[in-house]
């Protein structure tokens, strides 16, 4: 059980951040952009990807010129303790209307008050890459299934499954599925289910060494009890990395905040 007001924090600073990022694009005015980036932002959107703060206000004047009735705000914003996922709904733009708008999942990373690194997902709404929706749907059942066996063969050997919330960083498949193990011990009949996937394109220049496969991933709803035996449900964002055979080489999970202490693990 996680210190509620801990996540409360957490998720009250994720919020401001991703919040104050939406804002101040819909000022239209670049020059604000300055005011919450730090010098070297990397707005990292696969290909291109864009660093330093002169970079990221230029691309943002061209697509201001581009995009005259472009619409915007926020929606669900995920924890972890380090980093922050936001929700950005966008509408007026390539086609997207504000009653089927795409979602743009914004992975944020801030130093000093500031934003110092944001990673760009899509929705299928956007269709800028596509969706490995069977590399999806795979994660969602081996971990619906109560059966830490069926997970080994969708993690690679030296996989990574990082929880930051929970203090969780686990390295090889076996170890994976023994901490499965546990979850399902502790959790027994709890299901996933697939709410919104989102992709990101190839990395390009100089990334793509360090992000050599496009990571997939979505919102997830967890279906579980709160101590007391009351059904619940928690939402999580899992990011997943795979390998060049397929599996998943890295895992990074993130929270709704609200829905942990809703569902007992904060408190």
């Amino acid at each position: 059980t996680l210190s509620a007001q801990e996540i409360e924090t957490l998720g009250n600073t994720c919020e401001d951040f991703a919040r104050l990022q939406i804002e101040t694009w819909d000022t239209r005015d670049a020059e604000n952009l300055r005011e919450i980036y730090t010098e070297d932002i990397v707005h990292f959107d696969n290909n291109p990807a864009f660093v330093g703060i002169d970079e990221v206000l230029g691309m943002a004047t061209r697509m201001f010129k581009m995009f005259p009735d472009w619409g915007m705000e926020l929606g669900d914003t995920y924890i972890s303790k380090e980093k922050c996922v936001g929700t950005w709904i966008n509408w007026g733009v390539l086609g997207l209307k504000q009653d089927d708008p795409g979602l743009e999942f914004d992975l944020l990373e801030t130093r000093d008050n500031r934003i110092s690194f944001w990673r760009l997902f899509y929705d299928e709404n956007f269709n800028f890459a596509p969706i490995d929706y069977e590399f999806l749907s795979q994660f969602e059942q081996s971990w619906s299934e109560n059966d830490e066996n069926a997970l080994l063969d969708n993690y690679s050997k030296n996989a990574r499954l990082e929880d930051t919330l929970f203090d969780v960083s686990i390295v090889g498949h076996k170890k994976i599925a023994d901490y499965a193990a546990n979850m399902f011990s502790l959790s027994q009949s709890a299901t996933w289910k697939l709410v919104v996937p989102f992709t990101e394109g190839e990395a390009a220049y100089p990334y793509e060494e360090e992000y050599p496969f496009p990571s997939n991933g979505g919102v997830f709803s967890i279906s579980t009890k709160t101590p007391d035996g009351t059904a619940c449900e928690i939402r999580a964002v899992v990011i997943l990395t795979p390998d060049e055979n397929g599996k998943i080489q890295a895992q990074e999970t993130f929270y709704d905040a609200n829905t942990l202490i809703e569902c007992g693990r904060a408190k």
